[in-house]
């Protein structure tokens, strides 16, 4: 654990208190039946929350979206593991009530109409756990346990997934561990985190930890599919995710023989970083039969 951040009990990770300071839970108080899971994982158990719209009694196809990291730490010298962080802080989390998430839901499910999920990452949101701890191997064990709680739950058959940096992280772990994903969609994904540590001069991932899992080294687990599309957006100008850590990752993907496209598109925000509604239309145009060849040709609009 990060030095100075210290799990607490019963503090909502709603509140930006409990975001940095991490959640435990026991599981009387994971009672958010229509938004919640209960998992267990290596003997520790972590509530799960989520927000989800146009879910029916039983679901073909699943679209569920994973935000990307809400905290940024300060290192001394500005170099992640060089010693203790001299502070962090909480980013865009201005949404952080579940009256905001669950409208959030309502709308991207009105828009793009599939049914939608929501998915709150470990220690942030709601759910339980520790997000200081991002990007180790808990945080996917984790959610790949909520994902079968929620497969059952809801009479899942296959999931699109997609995510945005941090988020897009997950979207590539969940490729080496599931045979239930028919479309995967990561825009400005952190997916090759040994060589952007390498290219942002650091010692550790950001967090600090060494003991990151990094998608690039499991692509050869990534089960063959032929029909399954893995769509890589980037913007070649992102400061915070390097537009080549995305490339290598692509390419280890056709190295296996998997069915990846990599798109350039114009991320948002000064560190043009933020790529969500590309995302989204891929996976829209995706959903509605839309070839491969003509997503790229649309998606090419977007990088100006």
């Amino acid at each position: 654990m990060l030095p100075g951040f210290a799990n607490t009990k019963n503090v909502d990770t709603f509140e930006p208190a409990g975001l940095k300071s991490g959640s435990i839970m026991s599981e009387d108080m994971c009672h958010f039946a229509e938004t919640s899971v209960w998992v267990v994982v290596s003997g520790k158990g972590e509530c799960v929350r989520y927000f989800h719209a146009g879910l029916k009694d039983i679901n073909p196809m699943v679209h569920v979206w994973f935000h990307g990291d809400r905290l940024e730490h300060y290192w001394p010298r500005g170099v992640p593991g060089s010693g203790r962080i001299t502070h962090t802080e909480v980013i865009s989390y201005a949404d952080n009530s579940p009256d905001n998430l669950q409208q959030s839901a309502n709308r991207e499910y009105e828009k793009f109409n599939i049914p939608y999920i929501r998915f709150s990452r470990p220690g942030v949101y709601g759910s339980s756990g520790d997000h200081n701890q991002r990007r180790r191997p808990r945080e996917i064990e984790i959610i790949n346990a909520a994902f079968e709680t929620i497969k059952k739950k809801y009479k899942i058959e296959s999931f699109i997934l997609s995510g945005q940096s941090g988020g897009g992280h997950i979207v590539a772990s969940l490729l080496a561990s599931r045979n239930d994903i028919s479309c995967a969609v990561i825009t400005s994904g952190s997916v090759a985190v040994g060589k952007r540590i390498k290219i942002k001069g650091w010692r550790t991932d950001a967090t600090g930890y060494e003991d990151y899992y990094d998608p690039i080294e499991h692509v050869n687990e990534i089960a063959s599919n032929d029909k399954r599309p893995i769509f890589i957006v980037g913007d070649p100008r992102d400061e915070n995710v390097p537009f080549t850590t995305q490339e290598a990752y692509y390419e280890e993907l056709k190295k296996f023989g998997h069915q990846a496209w990599l798109i350039r598109a114009s991320g948002q925000g000064k560190q043009h970083h933020s790529l969500s509604p590309v995302g989204f239309r891929i996976v829209k145009w995706w959903f509605d039969g839309i070839s491969a060849e003509e997503i790229i040709r649309r998606s090419s609009e977007f990088y100006k």
